[in-house]
């Protein structure tokens, strides 16, 4: 199903802002989240996670079949190593426009999608809410301010 916003994922003009941090993604969640990049409205995705994301063989071929489907341009924002080389070795293969960022890199993700109807500045504080909404740390600081 097509969802615009999301727990882990916000679609704003063209782009789709997600994080996931450590841990599995269930299979509804999964699907949600490719069936949403393969909308004709999600022409860009700003994917960032921290963290070890377990990803099953069956998801990575469900998020595969979508990118292609939708040529959409992808930069993943981690600061695990090994992803970022993974995605960079993915790219190679040419069927996905795909870059990988380190989290201190992240304004260079934004700007290397060129994406319309959201600004840089709108695209961090998105990513910083998202994250807050995944973390469960939005309600506490809402109590807090008071």
């Amino acid at each position: 199903m097509i969802k615009v916003e999301a727990k882990n994922w916000t679609l704003q003009g063209d782009l789709m802002v997600s994080f996931y941090k450590a841990g599995s993604i269930t299979d509804d969640v999964w699907q949600d989240y490719c069936d949403t990049i393969s909308s004709p409205a999600c022409r860009k995705v700003l994917a960032t996670s921290i963290g070890t994301v377990e990803v099953s063989s069956a998801q990575r071929k469900l998020v595969s079949d979508a990118l292609k489907q939708s040529k959409v341009s992808v930069a993943v924002v981690t600061d695990e190593a090994i992803v970022r080389g993974l995605m960079t070795a993915v790219s190679w293969l040419g069927r996905v426009d795909l870059r990988a960022f380190p989290w201190h890199k992240v304004a260079d993700a934004y700007r290397h999608l060129v994406p319309q109807g959201i600004t840089e500045n709108q695209t961090l504080d998105l990513i910083d809410a998202i994250r807050r909404r995944v973390e469960g740390r939005e309600d506490r600081e809402d109590r807090d301010v008071g």
